[in-house]
């Protein structure tokens, strides 16, 4: 679930519960309030009886306003009245013009009529005279207002009740309120920040201390992130990123590794014929060729060794154009057959002053073509077949080629029954300049870079390339190369391929 749907539920889900608490609330403030004010005034009755007392009392009021208009200026019925109020310890007060007059058993004297009259003056220049407090001898006392509008003489009935108790609780209930706004609030917030926390505090401090790391120089840990939202996926991003830039720099690494190894193979092959040459300048110059034959030798065995550096820097060459995409190929749709029986035919006269016996063979439909740069890959079967020649150790020397066919691809594959080679060397046998210490150690002619153009020209076809040995018995080296592809297409799928390889 996305963060923004996240949150719209959230203060959906706060707006609707925030209505309900504070209407609940507000219900129960309102009742409670209600309850524990009337509390300090009912006294010792109980809610009931004073609900029925005060209804009682003012539907009497109500009733003599009404029909017996004669009473309310009665003594004895003020009196009466004075009387119901003592359950609220209260009494009344009858204002009729000018005159103050105090009923009931708990009424007080003049002193108090005199505070009161003073208190409503007050509370009518605020136009607040329904409610009016007077305080009292420690003691606090409501005087709700009851004016008969009907009576020729104006006249007030003042009901007396003592709330010095509800006022102090309405003290303490001031911070019952404050209570209950503070956890109300709460129950709104505590969701939203814990929302906001787990998923957008916590991974963006996550997000941070990895940039930090990652700025460091330490690209050594994974950043996680479990939540389908926006900070998910850009923590996920962030660590693809990081991977990636790991994985360049090792790869920058290895081929910095790779580069000062090219060095090195390039300087030890370099240096063999020129150390040849010297040699024999050397001995022509101090005089030690000192007959024609010997003379003639000695420059014959140098322009072998500077056609053998000559070579070596045109492999050199050919694979740097290659990593360079600067190589022109041009495909052509061929018949594979032809191409087989021409190369074979080639390959023949090539392997026959070796004294190696060459066979093949051909398992492929007669119409299939392929797609290919014929010197190209007419290239990649000579060194193929140049390189079992080179290494080979056997008596009865024989090299097999074979061409067929399998799943949509040609196959082409070179077995010889040379040395073969250890399984660990088996895959660097295509990197530049490799050749196993054996070789390398007796001086074998090449420049170590056969292979590697192999492969190169390979991966422009689209084609994988693979070798598998049998130590001192068998080398066979195989080549799978798509039948019919796109010119372009194969263009594109050999550079990914060629990239790969030049990493």
């Amino acid at each position: 679930m996305s963060i923004r749907l996240k949150l719209m539920l959230t203060y959906l889900f706060g707006i609707i519960l925030t209505a309900m608490i504070v209407a609940i609330t507000g219900i129960g403030i309102v009742t409670a309030v209600l309850s524990y004010l009337a509390s300090g005034i009912v006294k010792e009755q109980t809610a009931h009886e004073a609900f029925s007392r005060g209804i009682d009392l003012f539907v009497d009021l109500r009733y003599a306003e009404r029909y017996a208009p004669e009473e309310l200026t009665s003594p004895e019925f003020s009196a009466s009245i004075g009387d119901r109020l003592q359950p609220f310890g209260g009494f009344l007060v009858v204002r009729q013009g000018e005159q103050w007059d105090s009923y009931g058993a708990l009424s007080e004297g003049e002193a108090f009529l005199s505070q009161l009259r003073q208190d409503v003056s007050t509370a009518q220049s605020k136009q607040e005279d329904l409610f009016v407090v007077s305080a009292w001898e420690e003691r606090e006392l409501l005087a709700v207002t009851y004016d008969f509008p009907g009576i020729d003489d104006p006249l007030t009935y003042y009901l007396i009740a003592d709330v010095t108790t509800a006022e102090s609780k309405t003290n303490s209930f001031e911070i019952f309120v404050l209570l209950g706004i503070a956890i109300l609030v709460g129950i709104i917030l505590v969701p939203l920040l814990w929302i906001t926390t787990r998923d957008i505090i916590r991974p963006l401090r996550q997000l941070e201390q990895g940039s930090r790391r990652i700025a460091e120089g330490d690209l050594n840990f994974r950043l996680e992130s479990k939540a389908r939202n926006e900070v998910g996926s850009v923590i996920r991003s962030y660590e693809k990123m990081r991977s990636e830039l790991q994985r360049s720099i090792e790869a920058q690494l290895a081929l910095e590794e790779n580069r000062k190894e090219l060095i090195s193979n390039i300087s030890h092959d370099l240096k063999t014929p020129l150390t040849s040459i010297k040699g024999y300048v050397e001995g022509i110059r101090v005089g030690i060729a000192d007959d024609p034959e010997k003379l003639k030798k000695y420059i014959d065995v140098i322009y072998a060794k500077a056609l053998d550096m000559d070579r070596m820097i045109d492999d050199l060459f050919l694979l740097s154009k290659l990593d360079l995409e600067q190589e022109r190929f041009h495909m052509e749709t061929v018949p594979l057959e032809s191409f087989y029986r021409q190369m074979m035919t080639e390959l023949q006269l090539e392997v026959e002053s070796a004294g190696v016996r060459l066979t093949g063979e051909y398992e492929a439909g007669q119409d299939d073509t392929v797609t290919m740069d014929v010197q190209k890959m007419r290239r990649v079967l000579l060194n193929l077949v140049g390189n079992s020649v080179k290494f080979m150790d056997k008596q009865e020397p024989h090299i097999h080629v074979y061409i067929g066919r399998q799943s949509g691809n040609w196959i082409l594959a070179v077995t010889d029954n040379g040395p073969g080679m250890r399984p660990d060397e088996q895959e660097r046998i295509f990197d530049r300049f490799y050749r196993a210490d054996a070789f390398r150690n007796q001086n074998v002619a090449g420049s170590g870079l056969g292979l590697a153009i192999v492969k190169q020209i390979v991966a422009y076809h689209g084609g994988t390339i693979h070798a598998r040995s049998e130590q001192g018995q068998s080398m066979t080296v195989m080549i799978s190369i798509p039948l019919i592809r796109d010119n372009n297409e194969a263009g594109r799928a050999g550079d990914v391929e060629a990239e790969g390889i030049s990493r």
